[in-house]
Order: C-alpha cells, then structure tokens, then sequence
C-alpha cells in the first residue's frame, strides 16, 4: 500500500513538472526579414534590434510620444492616435523591445537603460525635433519618468496614465517569476494564457477584443523570455527617484487613474501626487488599468486639453 502510494505521488509529481512541455506552444515564428515585410507596418533597425513604430501626423505639428507599458504593446494606442494627429500632433507610438512585433534581445536582463536607449536612437533616426511631449501607461510611465531624468531638455510634458511608481499589485508574482527555474516554469505552463488574456480591463466585450489581438503577437518567438528578462532587470523597481527629478524640471505633468485599476493601486497614486503637488490629476470612474483603450474618448479629451492648456 506504502509502495503503491510512494508511485502514485512520484507520478503526479512528473505530470506537474512534464505538463508545461507537453502543452503546445504558441510561440513558432520568428521575427525575420521576411516576416517583418509581410506584416507591414513600419520597422527600424536600432542598435538593440528592430523596433517596430507607427509615426503620423504632419511634420509642422508638435510630437507626442505614446509609451505602452507590460501589459500590451503599441495597439493598446489604437482608440487614441488618431484623436491626437486630428488636433494637429505629429504622434509616435512603438512597440518596446519584447512586445509586439519589436524584437526580444537576448539579454538575461532587461534594464531602464535598454528602454531608454531604444527611445532616445528612435528619437534620432527618426529625426524628431525636440523638446517632445511623452505619454507613457503603466510601466511606460516609468520608462517617459526616467527617460525625462536622463534627457531633461528632450521633454515639454509628460501625461503619466495609472503609471508604474514606486510599487504595483502583482509585486508576489514578479518575484517567482524572478527566480530561475521557477519562472521558466511558470512562464511555461501559464505564460500563453496570461499574455493574451488581459486582466487590465473593465468590460469582458473588450477584453475578448484585444486578446484577439494579442494572440496575433503572441505566436513569435521570445515573448516569454522578455517578459522574465523585463522582471528581472530593474525596469519594475521602485522610479522614485527619476519621478522626483521629472517634479525638478517644472514642467506641466498629468497624472490619470481608473477607480477599478487592479495593477496600480490608489495609494501609489497618491504618494505620486505627493511628490508632485501640482500635478494635473484625474480619476477616472469604472476605468481599470488600460483606462487608455477601453475609455479612450474620456482620455483623449483629458490628453488633448493638457497638450493644448498647460
């Protein structure tokens, strides 16, 4: 009995460690020439890899650039872009690298650096004139806040959207994800589904939306490995010092959270608004965490008023 208990439970263990493995894995393209050509879309080679961007609007207009955060690339800008390039801003949005069609480097860690670098060569390539206006969601947030820190006479204003601050809800999860092993482990057997089923969102005809549009994402190859690169490097440590040089510059700042944000909490928000006193804030009633995608016409007004009146 001893014995057939001992086999039983040695079983179990090996369907839990097989079973990930045995899952058929969404990730089977990889980003090359090739592939990129019949995406279309618009790609640049940085020094880091391809990035893949959208830029629109004339060339006479101020430039707004949109940041995407961790949870979804470039497409999460889709209800927004064209509200701004119809008040006259040239507007730039871009996938970050290991999202979306950018390519995912084969770093062990993703970095603030390696973010910032990517916007500052796209800045450049691009052959944007500068200062600019930054909107960054989410971790996005973090990277314009840092990216401002860095580069203080690149930046006019910066409109934060439920940003990442100085901590964020799934902060338990973040640090198995960050043990080796572990994370590979848990990237495998749930990773497919918990990248293109965003939990960000307030209405469930929405989230079908956009999981529809991230399973066209998800299928090439390194999107996981990013995503435990991006957790183990310091791009989700506490920003607070780079916040803290955005308050120095005195420059016109917007903060914006949706009660119903999951990721982000209220009183995060509220040591930002703190640490900035004279930040422009807005909550933003049933909005979760992509406030930007799902009540796009509230925010694009918010957007357009601060770009126009501040």
């Amino acid at each position: 009995m001893k014995k057939k208990i001992i086999i039983s439970v040695f079983v179990i263990l090996l369907l839990i460690l097989l079973l990930p493995y045995l899952k058929r894995d969404m990730e089977t393209e990889v980003l090359s020439d090739e592939v990129r050509a019949e995406l279309g879309g618009n790609f640049i080679e940085l020094s880091d890899g391809y990035t893949h961007y959208e830029l629109k609007g004339s060339e006479e207009g101020k430039t707004i650039i949109l940041v995407h955060g961790n949870a979804a690339p470039l497409i999460t800008w889709d209800n927004n872009i064209d509200a701004l390039v119809d008040e006259g801003y040239r507007v730039l949005r871009y996938d970050i690298f290991g999202h979306g069609y950018s390519d995912r480097p084969k770093l062990e860690k993703y970095n603030r650096d390696l973010y910032d670098r990517q916007l500052l060569e796209l800045i450049d390539k691009l052959e944007i004139t500068t200062p600019v206006s930054l909107v960054g969601t989410s971790q996005g947030g973090s990277i314009c806040a840092y990216f401002a820190a860095s580069h203080p006479t690149e930046v006019e204003k910066i409109a934060f959207l439920a940003p990442l601050f100085d901590s964020f809800n799934n902060a338990k999860m973040a640090s198995l994800l960050q043990s080796k092993c572990i994370g590979e482990y848990i990237m495998k057997a749930t990773g497919d589904k918990s990248l293109t089923n965003p939990k960000v969102l307030y209405s469930t005809d929405v989230k079908q939306e956009l999981t529809e549009k991230l399973k066209k994402q998800m299928k090439f190859k390194g999107k996981k490995r990013a995503v435990l690169a991006n957790m183990r490097g310091d791009a989700i440590k506490d920003a607070t010092p780079y916040y803290e040089k955005v308050k120095e510059l005195d420059i016109p700042v917007l903060l914006t959270w949706g009660e119903n944000d999951k990721s982000i909490s209220k009183e995060s928000m509220g040591r930002l608004r703190e640490l900035i006193p004279n930040i422009n804030y807005y909550e933003l009633k049933n909005a979760s965490h992509l406030a930007q995608y799902e009540f796009s016409n509230e925010i694009n007004k918010i957007l357009i008023d601060f770009m126009k009146n501040n």
